[in-house]
């Protein structure tokens, strides 16, 4: 299904390089962010999954925003946990993601807290990028 970005504002655009692919250096140009990536989990380093982990949870704590809002409760202190997993199939070349998102929002029950995920699901940027790309898993505590 082709995207259709038509009457759309854009609203940034934001760049990060990488040398060396997993056992390297990923960087913005601006020297916001530069960080060692590796395979292993070894200090200093960084990998790909956490990195879009990253950029999903603070994307999708972001989207619950306005749906907090909307009902009088965005200053309710949130936080969501982004779990990616990385599997490898019977190919030596077939690799998949899997995201498990964990939000909490204090004050709130975990059955509140997931009705909020739900509704910031069909917002966040990420989610709608997954979407019969990578099996997202939502729960609350």
């Amino acid at each position: 299904m082709a995207v259709s970005y038509e009457g759309m504002k854009k609203i940034s655009v934001k760049t990060m390089v990488n040398d060396g692919g997993r056992e390297g250096e990923a960087k913005a140009p601006n020297g916001s962010l530069a960080v060692r990536t590796s395979m292993a989990d070894t200090p200093g380093t960084t990998t790909p999954e956490q990195l879009f982990a990253a950029g999903y949870a603070s994307c999708f704590n972001g989207a619950m925003s306005f749906p907090t809002e909307a009902d009088g409760k965005g200053d309710l202190k949130r936080t969501v946990r982004a779990d990616v997993e990385l599997f490898n199939g019977p190919g030596a070349t077939d690799f998949k993601l899997k995201v498990q998102l964990i939000g909490h929002i204090d004050g709130l029950s975990a059955a509140e807290t997931l009705k909020y995920m739900e509704a910031a699901h069909q917002i966040c940027p990420y989610s709608k990028a997954t979407v019969g790309n990578i099996e997202v898993e939502l729960s609350a505590e």
